[in-house]
């Protein structure tokens, strides 16, 4: 090792110390989030656990709808095991009743309100997708039960759905077919677009999808369920016709924030973009894809909303429960 004078070794030292005090800020996430979780905000019915919760969404009046896929199962549903049902509570968190009439789903899955206070779910088990009214009454059924397909008429697990203004309903029928399917505001289908693959228009799996204020429909393409490896997760931003326009595999261009299997999107007035992804939620500009703030370390990401004040909840499946996370001070 060549020897150095003091002084220069000195100099050295702090041109190094400095290098390396760099390279390792570089390195970094993001600073810490603003946000923090809120502990025991839930009121549970008495003697019932919450089990696994797969989805959840709000109507106008703040009360919180939640897709309760089991008592007591994991990630996924077993022979014997009980339908999923829907629990409501109000924005106290109070527990108000196990909501519905018969068996919601054999496999709940995804569950969205739309704009005019409609329940939608996807049932994964069934392959079916339904539409009830604010107090409950079955509406529509799309699907068979029990019979997967890609037809018109028929879903393969089918993952998440979004009404928008005129009532169309786009469906993502994700774990079979690697879909996104098209129908009118009476359930007529209109058309369907997506295989399975990693190019622009393909998926891996379809999981969640949202609309911003541009109409622009920006949907999760996830990791399989399979032990193949994880490529070609993304965004992918399409318009309501399916024509490709855009895709993000990191949020504003940063590798440190790549769209590794994003599962659950949700979406408010302003377009802020909130995305479920392995153990993070990007809280995102959705015109952009420009990173606004990152929460870590959260497990798994189901299933996500955001409530009028702005406090993140976070259906965790496999993790069990439901996380919610504010910005705000602890009540």
């Amino acid at each position: 090792m060549p020897k150095f004078p003091l002084p220069v070794l000195g100099a050295l030292l702090l041109l190094l110390s400095a290098s390396a005090s760099f390279a390792q800020e570089a390195a970094q996430p993001k600073a810490a989030s603003s946000y923090h979780l809120v502990e025991k905000w839930l009121h549970l019915p008495a003697g019932q656990p919450l089990g696994s919760m797969s989805w959840l969404d709000f109507d106008s009046h703040g009360t919180t709808y939640l897709m309760r896929r089991c008592a007591t199962c994991g990630q996924h549903t077993k022979e014997g095991d009980p339908p999923s049902v829907i629990w409501t509570f109000d924005k106290d968190g109070n527990f108000l009743k196990e909501w519905g009439e018969g068996p919601i789903a054999k496999e709940g899955h995804s569950l969205r309100v739309d704009r005019n206070g409609f329940i939608w779910i996807t049932d994964t088990g069934a392959h079916q997708v339904k539409k009830f009214s604010p107090d409950g009454k079955l509406l529509m059924t799309l699907g068979k039960y029990g019979v997967s397909g890609d037809g018109p008429d028929t879903f393969n697990m089918p993952t998440d759905t979004l009404v928008v203004a005129n009532g169309d309903l786009f469906v993502t029928d994700g774990y079979g077919n690697h879909r996104v399917v098209k129908f009118n505001k009476d359930g007529k289908f209109i058309k369907t677009w997506g295989t399975l693959g990693t190019a622009p228009g393909q998926f891996r799996i379809s999981h969640s999808i949202v609309q911003d204020s541009r109409g622009r429909l920006i949907v999760s393409d996830r990791c399989g369920l399979s032990n193949t490896p994880c490529t070609g997760t993304r965004i992918q931003i399409f318009d309501t016709d399916g024509k490709f326009l855009d895709q993000w595999l990191t949020m504003g261009g940063d590798e440190r924030y790549p769209l590794s299997s994003p599962a659950s999107l949700y979406i408010t007035k302003n377009d802020t973009l909130y995305i479920g992804c392995g153990g993070s939620v990007y809280v995102a500009d959705a015109r952009t894809g420009k990173l606004l703030d990152v929460l870590e370390g959260l497990g798994t990401t189901h299933g996500i909303a955001v409530d009028r004040g702005g406090d993140i909840y976070i259906a965790g499946l496999d993790r069990g429960g439901l996380h919610r996370y504010s910005r705000n001070a602890v009540p």
